[in-house]
């Protein structure tokens, strides 16, 4: 009878683990679309792009790695990038960018990137 309840606690652990890992691009154009995506339980996503009618990040706070890169442009709203924290990792794209934050004028600090570790695969553009 334990054998059976220590197969189910594994299969549970696998399904949440599996349920983390969402094996796409995302991309953000609104603060509803942030809340939406905030709500799949996702904490790995191949890559992330930003723009348009965001507010606020915090909603983002499951995200931890990015296989992909990190884009953020066009979002005239944005003053941090608070809610991206616990962001440990992110790779790079195909043109060799890991972090391109673009045409962002009223962005007041990069802190929302601290959790960061490492060096980045890729580059880091900043462009005002």
């Amino acid at each position: 009878m334990r054998m059976h309840w220590a197969i189910q606690a594994i299969s549970l652990l696998c399904a949440r683990a599996a349920a983390d890992v969402c094996d796409r691009d995302v991309t953000l154009n609104s603060q509803a679309a942030v809340l939406d995506f905030a709500g799949n339980g996702c904490s790995r996503i191949r890559s992330l792009e930003i723009e348009g009618t965001v507010g606020h990040l915090s909603p983002l706070g499951d995200l931890t790695h990015l296989d992909g890169s990190l884009w953020i442009h066009d979002v005239p709203e944005l003053v941090s990038l608070s809610g991206l924290e616990n962001i440990t990792t992110i790779g790079k794209d195909n043109a060799g960018a890991s972090i391109r934050l673009e045409e962002m004028s009223s962005l007041q600090s990069l802190s929302g990137l601290r959790g960061l570790t490492g060096a980045l695969p890729g580059a880091l553009t900043i462009k005002y």
